[in-house]
């Protein structure tokens, strides 16, 4: 996946952990009235778990030419699979490819460590996010194949008042990758 002129991605550093909970709040922000919960419009990741992801080489961020955080990729390993547990970009440069730029590079990542799929849970009724993913090579999940660790998130999200939510998958390893 190509990066956007004017963009570089790397592994995030513990430094840049502070300045993710803005992207994130941000990210909430274009969402419509009604289609999420408020609260989560003002949640973000723990600062905890992401610097733990630092650790674990499995925090991504996309800088601006001048070094600034502008979007980011977290993933969590469940059960020999990978979550892409967040993903945010900074409303101010949506749309120019970051988002593909990060899934794209976090994709290739996880297959070096042979790692078989990455999976997120997305939601049904924003017209933006599942088809952004399929766009990508993801697919969804029928309930039939929704992996249990997968199925817990959702139950957790349900409880957080997060509704209209799938499970989706893009296969790393096997299957012709």
């Amino acid at each position: 996946m190509k990066i956007p002129q004017g963009y570089t991605i790397e592994l995030a550093t513990a430094d840049l952990v502070p300045l993710l909970a803005a992207i994130e709040v941000a990210a909430a922000g274009i969402f419509p009235p009604g289609s999420i919960p408020d609260h989560i419009r003002s949640d973000f990741t723990p600062v905890d778990k992401l610097h733990k992801a630092v650790q674990n080489s499995l925090l991504w961020a996309a800088l601006d030419q001048a070094g600034n955080p502008v979007g980011y990729a977290y993933v969590r390993l469940i059960d020999h699979a990978a979550l892409l547990a967040q993903i945010d970009v900074l409303p101010d440069h949506m749309r120019k490819g970051i988002g593909a730029a990060l899934i794209g590079l976090v994709a290739g990542r996880l297959r070096q460590r042979k790692l078989p799929a990455l999976y997120l849970t997305t939601f049904t009724h924003v017209p933006w996010n599942a088809p952004f993913y399929a766009r990508l090579g993801f697919t969804a999940l029928d309930d039939a194949d929704v992996p249990q660790f997968l199925k817990d998130i959702l139950e957790e999200e349900k409880r957080c008042g997060l509704t209209n939510r799938m499970g989706m998958r893009l296969p790393l390893a096997g299957e012709g990758n």
